[in-house]
């Protein structure tokens, strides 16, 4: 007598946890990508194997190339949700005007509110930090394959903010948008990338409340003095 597609897969844990997969595959493949991203997080892609991922995510490899072709295509998956993510930070915090997309820079309280969201996603998000130093560690591939699609334009909207503070004269022109913007990131990311071991010098949890918002006002006090026009 045939199985009723009620009692279909009972009894078999493989099959029951397939045909969930195949009911849900927004949530499935929100599972691959948060198990994946904390794999690739510790080791890299180069020390992350996809059996790992399976097992954390408790899917079959099928799925792995079902949602994202191969191990390098969930690699890019996880790096785009990231820069994503920081996106939409920026998308919040700081507001476009209706003509031709410029930046309504009337005081210095927009360039302030920008230069203050890397170092609150990267306080909130510090995941972000340990998959940026692996890509850079082995090579910057994923990073360069996705620079004209998220990276760059995440880019531009920094350096028009800065271009626009120094046409208004709020900042110096002697410095150049893009070896500030990255002294900016380099700033930033030093601490958080390195954090565990900063207790010597800081005597406080580098990572508590206070000593963030310690170290976000002292970094924001160095760029204002570095950018004070003389």
């Amino acid at each position: 007598m045939a199985k009723s597609k009620k009692n279909e897969g009972k009894g078999n844990p493989a099959k029951d946890r397939e045909l969930r997969v195949k009911r849900d595959p927004v949530k499935t493949r929100e599972t691959i990508l948060a198990c994946a991203t904390k794999a690739f997080a510790k080791a890299g892609f180069l020390g992350t194997s996809l059996s790992e991922i399976l097992d954390r995510a408790k899917v079959n490899k099928r799925m792995i190339y079902h949602y994202f072709s191969s191990k390098e295509g969930l690699y890019r998956a996880v790096h785009i949700q990231q820069w994503q993510a920081l996106e939409a930070w920026f998308a919040v915090r700081i507001t476009q005007s209706s003509q031709g997309g410029a930046f309504q820079l009337d005081n210095e309280n927009l360039l302030n509110e920008a230069l203050t969201i890397f170092h609150e996603f990267i306080a909130h998000n510090q995941i972000f930090v340990r998959l940026m130093m692996w890509d850079g560690l082995e090579g910057g591939g994923v990073s360069r394959s996705i620079w004209k699609d998220i990276r760059g334009p995440i880019y531009f909207r920094m350096e028009a903010l800065i271009q626009a503070a120094q046409a208004a004269s709020l900042m110096t022109k002697e410095l150049k948008p893009d070896h500030l913007i990255v002294t900016f990131m380099g700033a930033i990311s030093f601490y958080f990338a390195y954090a565990n071991s900063l207790e010597d010098i800081f005597q406080k949890p580098p990572l508590g409340t206070e000593m963030l918002q310690e170290r976000k006002e002292q970094v924001m006090k160095l760029f204002h003095l570095a950018l004070k026009k003389p």
